[in-house]
């Protein structure tokens, strides 16, 4: 299991040892068995949203994606896809190592109109990393989402996507642009920017990621300096547990880190628990087009 570890000033912690580490599945102590840096390479999507309220970010937004890029190490792995409704999910590169195919499939990027589907883009994005499974421990797996959060014409209901999250080891982050959304809400209804902010949590969340909200083009940037770092500075753990014949279902995990008095208050960031047993086959449809 994967495990980010941030100071009170939201900065990667690099010193970590094994035995600061307090581990629970289903409210049980656990003894950790593996503890070490997480060196693997790297499979993981760009998803940039590119409907028409991106236009105004879409330069500082294609800088993110190519800082990420050439940030890449040289066995990491980059799909980039661009999305707007559920029938403009394109992958504009499939996975590679080769950093100029990547920065030169962003100049495909165009703005489209249309009724922006911020779920199904994540389906596709999580459904594409997983997909290949022969080396799924060797690689560790990952989503960069740029987004509004607003979704408007999904297929896959939230339900759907979190149940694929649940069973699949695919982290996310997210840079949300939430800034141009309406803040104001009714008396029975939530505003644009609450539920968008809402649902960017949640992704995060689910995947032992992190959010971003960028309140402005130059802290975009900034942001993707902040990603950068964090997806170079996993740790991996691991425990014993029988696992017993037929079972399925999700566990609950928590991880804390414990210091001396002294030293500073440290933050765990992982998946909230792990699937055990067979995924259940997804029936609904929602693929990038080629």
């Amino acid at each position: 299991m994967s495990l980010i570890v941030t100071d009170g000033s939201n900065r990667p912690v690099e010193d970590v040892r094994q035995e600061e580490i307090q581990f629970t599945e289903d409210g049980e102590a656990r003894q950790i068995t593996f503890f070490a840096r997480d060196e693997r390479p790297l499979r993981y999507v760009i998803a940039l949203d590119s409907s028409g309220s991106f236009r105004s970010l879409l330069p500082q937004c294609l800088a993110v994606a190519r800082a990420l890029i050439e940030n890449n190490r040289p066995n990491d792995e980059t799909m980039i896809v661009s999305f707007v409704s559920s029938d403009q999910i394109e992958k504009l590169q499939d996975f590679t190592t080769d950093k100029a195919k990547l920065v030169d499939s962003l100049k495909l990027v165009r703005i489209k109109g249309g009724q922006t589907a911020v779920v199904d883009a994540v389906h596709v994005a999580v459904e594409a990393t997983a997909a290949k499974t022969s080396d799924s421990a060797e690689v560790r797996r990952a989503v960069v989402l740029l987004t509004d959060g607003e979704d408007r014409n999904s297929s896959h209901t939230t339900d759907q996507l979190m149940k694929l999250i649940r069973e699949t080891d695919v982290q996310i982050s997210v840079i949300g642009l939430v800034t141009e959304l309406e803040k104001e809400s009714g008396l029975i209804r939530t505003s644009p920017r609450e539920r968008a902010e809402k649902l960017l949590t949640s992704l995060a969340k689910e995947t032992g990621g992190k959010v971003f909200f960028a309140r402005n083009p130059k802290e975009i940037i900034q942001v993707a300096q902040q990603i950068n770092k964090l997806l170079g500075s996993l740790y991996t753990i691991g425990f014993d547990r029988e696992i017993k014949p037929g079972e399925k279902g999700f566990r609950k995990v928590k991880v804390s880190i414990v210091r001396p008095p002294e030293g500073a208050k440290l933050v765990a960031i992982t998946r909230p628990g792990y699937w055990v047993g067979p995924r259940e086959p997804d029936r609904t449809k929602g693929k990038a087009k080629n």
